[in-house]
């Protein structure tokens, strides 16, 4: 997957990295203002203490290795050094004594030889490659199924996931600016998770392709024209006009790994899809031989109308709008409270 795709369908990894990068910061600054007052506990198992600074540094390490890691598609290693940077940093600013101060110098000094190392393969790189695009001959442009997407949001399964992803995210931005500093932290690391699913799910996302299979509960069949077929791989991609009964017609592309339905000779092809979701397509293996045959007759004809390409959504749009508005409308009732 190139660069490009990865920030394109996982927008909500490079999300995540940034919250990292944070959250790297904020521990570390934390150490290095809090530690002298920490009050440790102790008894025959060890010492202990449940403030934050006690364990803040532990904490950070594994949180900078995310941000790098995350980061790596977009910075590559100049990621692993901003990371080393901003813990650096957030252990000299605001500290209250030199310990460990050499160690925060020395961080500095590894991070920004990270950052420039980084800098200078990636200018290298792009000097030596050129995009070569992606095979395939999926379109981003086109007509988003709004209304179909705006149902969907409003649906009980969506909103039974939305409901408590919009808490999280409340948590983490009200306690942010004004909360206990653990509702924060917990806020933070399930907003981190919950995006981090959610990039996890569209890393396949391709916008001009159909999702499925269908489910045949609710499913309906509708005839299509074939207008070019090519190969991905190891997956036959058809560019297809879809005449649905009883709306409009639109351009999609389905990708799948055979050709059952002759598709190829015929021009033509009977499709599955769901109605209340017209970017869920699929072409059934065995479709009835008269509707086949009626379906390949409907789409032999000189008067088809021009149809618009269905960008389609990627997993988890309809969630991710519930949820924003949900999150938008909690924030507002604790600003009146």
């Amino acid at each position: 997957m190139t660069t490009r795709a990865y920030g394109r369908t996982s927008w909500p990894w490079a999300a995540v990295a940034v919250l990292l990068f944070w959250q790297t910061w904020f521990l570390c600054h934390v150490y290095a203002t809090e530690r002298s007052g920490v009050r440790w506990t102790c008894d025959t198992e060890g010492c202990g203490t449940n403030q934050l600074a006690g364990g803040a540094l532990f904490l950070a390490a594994p949180s900078a290795l995310g941000a790098a890691v995350l980061a790596a598609p977009f910075l590559g290693l100049a990621g692993a050094g901003l990371a080393v940077l901003l813990a650096a940093f957030g252990l000299l600013v605001g500290r209250e004594d030199d310990h460990a101060v050499v160690a925060a110098y020395g961080l500095a000094g590894l991070g920004a030889v990270l950052v420039v190392t980084g800098a200078a393969r990636s200018l290298r790189r792009r000097g030596r490659l050129r995009d070569p695009g992606e095979n395939g001959p999926a379109q981003e442009g086109g007509r988003v199924p709004v209304r179909a997407l705006l149902r969907r949001a409003l649906a009980p399964g969506t909103l039974l996931v939305a409901a408590p992803a919009a808490v999280v995210v409340t948590a983490f931005v009200h306690a942010a600016l004004d909360g206990p500093r653990w509702v924060m932290m917990l806020g933070l690391n399930g907003t981190i998770a919950l995006l981090f699913a959610l990039g996890t799910m569209r890393l396949r996302h391709r916008p001009g392709v159909a999702r499925g299979p269908v489910s045949a509960v609710g499913a309906v069949h509708a005839p299509a024209r074939l207008h070019s077929l090519t190969a991905r791989g190891t997956d036959f991609v058809f560019d297809l006009t879809v005449l649905p009964e009883g709306g409009d017609p639109y351009r999609i592309e389905v990708q799948q790994p055979i050709d059952l339905q002759d598709v190829r000779i015929h021009r033509a092809a009977l499709v599955r899809l769901d109605p209340r979701r017209p970017w869920r397509v699929d072409l059934p293996p065995r479709p009835p031989a008269a509707e086949l045959a009626r379906a390949r007759a409907a789409v032999h004809t000189d008067d088809l109308p021009a149809a618009p390409r269905l960008r389609t959504p990627a997993p988890g749009t309809p969630a991710l709008v519930a949820g924003a508005v949900l999150t938008a409308a909690l924030l507002a009732l604790l600003a009146v409270v």
